[in-house]
């Protein structure tokens, strides 16, 4: 992730995105905190489903941004910043007292745990400053003890070479073995360190909702996945990306049954995608179960 330290004298001077910018207005958005488990129990991060957030956020902060001009009969510049544009955003909001900074990196609120999404307005209007919360982690230190890769380098600080959430995301071409040894049911990001904390407790026990499972996955037509997942955050980690990571989570969890489906994505020309697929098949048996011969 070269592009964080690349661009990390932008994300702490907004004046850089907008000319004479002097405020932030940090935006909070709820996603669903259901887990998004499918049949076979493998998992995609909550704030997965439905249509991707960059566009969703940006069109709502969007609207905020044009009635705060009805309202104030414009006169300023603004600019909305939503995740992909190299701004600060959770050290941003930690500032403006959406919440404080977690030992698992991620900003929690009292009522709304850490399952939301942020977004920005940039404007070179002179507003109010608000004033931070304080950090209510105290000694709880489930978020690092649940990570499945000891990512957290220290609390706060994550490794995010160690991260499934980069890997399964992020990350182009080859799992490195280490890694996918840990993958486990994890198709798409990780919500471990948030499920355990304790702030999310009250959110996170509504029923899973379903989700396509692995050999779903494995099976799907580059087709029929621009369809049904091109505008949604899953388009991220991209077709062959999901399809490598079912396949490694497949080794990792002795399913046989995506077995039969395993050889043309070994045959692809992804390098991922095959070397995720040659991994699984090397763990898995030749003949899925109930096609043995009697």
């Amino acid at each position: 992730m070269g592009y964080l330290k690349d661009s990390s004298g932008v994300r702490a001077a907004p004046a850089d995105l907008l000319p004479g910018a002097r405020s932030v207005l940090c935006l909070a958005a709820p996603h669903g905190p259901e887990p998004l488990v499918a049949a076979d129990g493998s998992r995609i991060a909550r704030y997965a489903g439905g249509p991707d957030y960059h566009g969703t956020l940006r069109e709502r902060a969007t609207r905020l941004a044009m009635a705060m001009e009805r309202r104030l009969n414009g006169g300023f510049s603004w600019r909305v910043c939503v995740d992909s544009t190299p701004l600060a955003e959770r050290s941003f909001a930690a500032a403006a007292g959406l919440g404080w900074i977690g030992k698992n990196g991620c900003l929690i609120d009292q009522g709304l745990g850490s399952f939301f999404l942020l977004a920005e307005i940039v404007t070179d209007l002179d507003l109010p400053v608000d004033d931070p919360v304080a950090e209510q982690c105290g000694s709880c230190v489930r978020c690092l003890e649940a990570c499945p890769t000891d990512a957290f380098v220290s609390p706060g600080i994550l490794d995010a070479n160690r991260c499934l959430a980069y890997w399964t995301i992020e990350h182009r071409g080859e799992i490195p073995d280490t890694v996918k040894e840990a993958l486990g049911d994890h198709v798409f990001g990780c919500d471990d360190c948030q499920d355990v904390c304790p702030w999310n407790a009250p959110l996170g026990t509504g029923r899973a909702v379903p989700a396509p499972g692995r050999a779903d996955w494995i099976s799907m037509g580059r087709g029929t996945f621009r369809r049904a997942y091109g505008a949604t955050a899953l388009n991220r980690a991209g077709w062959r990306g999901l399809q490598r990571n079912a396949a490694v989570s497949a080794g990792c969890q002795t399913d046989a049954g995506v077995v039969g489906g395993l050889g043309p994505i070994e045959a692809s020309r992804d390098r991922g995608a095959s070397d995720g697929a040659r991994w699984a098949l090397s763990r898995l048996p030749a003949t899925p179960p109930g096609e043995a011969g009697g």
